[in-house]
């Protein structure tokens, strides 16, 4: 049985923490056969008691146990099967849910209160999101400025004012280049919104709020190359837009 499968299993039973340590593992499966129980609670920034409980949640009797099932998936050659079809649909399913029952009323008064709102990815597919919630997100006086290159990267940090909400999307969300500018921004009282996967990352800390997408690494092609796909990235960018429809319709602005 393959970890996504106990992790399916129990994901109900699972805390925020719980959450956070699946992604580390999900996403350093490599790393993590060759840590100790304290090293691997120190990357995912939790206890080793909260580890163990994880591990346990799982059905696993101890550390040494998951190590083997690790050490076992190691030497398993990564299939493209059905089961992938599965576990992508299950991360857009639970991506779906989240931001619909997420409350952003308080996003949404910042975003009214703002001057400008930006939108700014650190990759072509993260910027094709922001562009898409630009497309969407014609309500009332406000629109999405979406910042594209270097240049106009700066431009903006020049014109931005304390207030002004920027929505950052990244997949990892430890994006160096991203994190850098991310704390700029900060610095000068911008209001920012990370779009990024779930678990912890270096922007989802730097940032005001979070609005988290589930993905799985897959390894895919004749040379097993690492991916992760970032569709739940659209789809917080879609049902955002929609939400906020919402909010503005109950303010008697539609």
């Amino acid at each position: 049985m393959q970890l996504e499968t106990l992790v399916q299993q129990n994901y109900d039973r699972m805390s925020t923490s719980d959450h956070m340590i699946w992604q580390y593992i999900s996403s350093h499966r490599q790393e993590c056969r060759h840590m100790s129980l304290h090293q691997l609670a120190d990357a995912c920034q939790v206890s080793h008691t909260t580890v163990l409980r994880f591990i346990q949640l799982l059905g696993m009797e101890g550390f040494g146990e998951f190590k083997v099932f690790l050490k076992w998936e190691e030497q398993r050659k990564p299939v493209m099967d059905t089961y992938t079809i599965e576990r992508s649909s299950f991360d857009l399913t639970r991506t779906i849910s989240m931001i619909e029952h997420a409350d952003c009323t308080q996003l949404f008064d910042a975003m009214e209160k703002a001057q400008r709102i930006y939108a700014y990815g650190s990759g072509s597919v993260q910027k094709a999101a922001a562009r898409m919630l630009k497309n969407y997100l014609i309500v009332g006086e406000k629109l999405v400025n979406v910042i594209e290159g270097r240049e106009e990267r700066q431009m903006a940090l020049c014109t931005m004012q304390p207030g002004d909400v920027v929505l950052l999307y990244s997949v990892s969300g430890n994006n160096p280049q991203m994190i850098e500018y991310a704390t700029q921004m900060k610095e000068r009282g911008m209001i920012l919104v990370a779009i990024c996967q779930d678990g912890a990352n270096h922007l989802a800390k730097l940032c005001d709020f979070k609005l988290p997408f589930y993905t799985q690494k897959f390894e895919i092609g004749r040379y097993t190359i690492p991916y992760h796909s970032a569709a739940g990235m659209f789809i917080i960018s879609e049902l955002l837009a929609l939400k906020y429809v919402v909010y503005c319709a109950a303010k008697g602005r539609d």
